[in-house]
């Protein structure tokens, strides 16, 4: 079985679309999306119906919930608060209704899914490598040996064994037996990593291998779409830096 994992998409149609033809290159079995589908880029709508149309399990993000108005939002940047006004006036009642459906976290063939920590997935708390308190408490908190989560923007490879926690340089692992997972899987929409390629995991309990995949994508047209819908130009001059 192959799982596909994608986070973040933030309403970046052209990345997404990108991904998921990678996605079907590479014949995942699975998709599933860990949240943020909406907020920050131009096509929400067209956002929230790939991913009905193509991932099998969806979760909620903060951008989610802030766009139907299911969490504070006082903690928003000036660019994060004025895009997500932004959607609200664009989204359909479908579309609400869709975000609105969304759980936590999800739990399926004995992996756990939600966007943000483990610990107190309903306060989309950030598990940072550099943190310690974070992270500590992240594993913690696990439930399921391998546990994919998202909202940094960030993507990352934890491990632990015994009492060790380690922070994996590469890009591809073998999943050993003994150890539990903490997967960071990026973002499609917004990478944060100066790596402007849009981020996916892959994973392959057959091979029992996992990958974080960079896709290039066409941000160019992104930021036209930006412009045009005189959404904060500081978010179209991000994609191209990937910061």
């Amino acid at each position: 079985m192959k799982y596909a994992v994608i986070s973040d998409i933030h309403g970046n149609l052209e990345a997404l679309n990108a991904v998921l033809k990678d996605i079907k290159k590479r014949r995942a079995d699975v998709i599933v999306c860990l949240g943020d589908v909406v907020g920050y880029y131009p096509d929400p709508g067209r956002c929230i119906e790939l991913i009905t149309d193509h991932a099998n399990l969806c979760v909620a993000g903060n951008h989610d919930y802030a766009a139907i108005g299911m969490t504070d939002t006082s903690s928003f940047t000036y660019y994060a608060l004025a895009a997500i006004e932004w959607t609200r006036e664009r989204l359909t009642k479908d579309d609400k209704e869709y975000l609105m459906a969304l759980p936590l976290t999800f739990e399926h063939d004995d992996l756990f899914f939600t966007h943000s920590s483990p610990a107190e997935p309903s306060k989309f708390s950030y598990v940072l490598p550099d943190n310690e308190e974070s992270v500590f408490n992240a594993f913690k908190n696990l439930t399921h040996r391998i546990s994919f989560i998202g909202h940094t923007h960030w993507p990352s490879i934890l491990s632990k064994e015994a009492d060790e926690i380690i922070l994996h340089s590469g890009s591809s692992i073998e999943i050993r037996e003994e150890c539990s997972y903490l997967i960071n899987v990026g973002s499609v929409g917004q990478p944060r990593d100066y790596d402007p390629r849009s981020c996916y995991a892959l994973y392959d309990t057959k091979k029992k291998t996992l990958s974080l995949r960079r896709i290039k994508y066409n941000y160019r047209v992104t930021q036209k779409k930006i412009r045009e819908n005189n959404l904060p130009a500081f978010l179209a001059e991000r994609l191209e830096k990937g910061r």
